[in-house]
């Protein structure tokens, strides 16, 4: 399959989920499978950086970037409310108001959710899309044997590059821990969507690529987390939810120290 054809291919995929999401907003995953689909395009246009003008780059990267963070707020409140729902699961107290709270987060989400699907943001992500379509559409790549081993080449570069960053890694920069993942899901996809250019190569640089998104995902969404509950605690009027959000924050604290 051509270059231009998986483009175009995960393109598509980003329409379908959009559909899927307009389809059923309240379903968690119909807004995490959405975001997956843009930054899954956006990874494969980093790793072919190299092979794009500095313009179509741009446009395609801030396009998608824009498209994607409609959604984040949304994507956020669904991870704190999962992770809200797991800490009352494992500590169960009769005297904690996790029925309150849980509602304070699910009313938030609901906010949030209305926000995604007024006019003026879907207006936004349509013209978001459509300016995406409209570069890819314009890029040209020869299947020639120098493509292929650009591939192979860029492959093992990030590969060389991302073990050097994770095994110096330090857990408690979290700047730097977000930096590791975006760079370790760039490497994922293009290993995936790029494996029959590189067939020797792909199958390990994914396995590798995954381990360290997972490692360094458990500690940037518990970042967000804590951020989140330390705020909803300095937010809140009663002195017992104070305590309840400080607490689960805490927790969260605990998978980055």
């Amino acid at each position: 399959m051509s270059i231009q054809k998986i483009l175009q291919e995960r393109y598509h995929a980003i329409t379908i989920e959009w559909v899927r999401y307009l389809n059923n907003p309240y379903d968690p995953e119909r807004a995490h499978d959405l975001r997956v689909m843009i930054r899954t395009l956006r990874g494969l246009i980093k790793f072919l950086k190299r092979r794009l003008t500095t313009a179509a780059y741009t446009a395609i990267d801030t396009n998608l970037s824009q498209a994607a963070n409609l959604f984040g707020s949304l994507r956020e409140l669904d991870v704190l409310i999962e992770e809200t729902g797991s800490y009352a699961y494992n500590h169960p107290d009769k005297n904690a108001d996790y029925q309150g709270l849980l509602k304070i987060l699910r009313d938030n989400r609901q906010r949030e959710m209305a926000h995604t699907l007024t006019e003026v943001t879907q207006s936004a992500f349509k013209k978001d899309l459509k300016n995406v379509d409209r570069q890819l559409t314009q890029l040209e790549f020869t299947q020639t044997t120098a493509l292929h081993q650009y591939i192979v080449k860029e492959l093992n570069r990030r590969n060389h590059k991302l073990v050097a960053l994770f095994e110096k890694l330090d857990f408690n920069d979290y700047p730097e821990v977000h930096h590791v993942r975006k760079r370790s899901k760039t490497l994922r996809y293009a290993s995936t969507y790029f494996a029959d250019f590189a067939p020797n190569k792909a199958g390990k640089s994914a396995k590798l690529a995954k381990d360290i998104q997972d490692d360094t995902g458990t500690i940037t969404d518990a970042h967000v987390n804590y951020l989140r509950l330390r705020q909803l605690a300095d937010q809140a009027s009663e002195d017992a939810d104070k305590q309840l959000l400080r607490q689960i924050a805490d927790d969260q604290l605990k998978k980055f120290e």
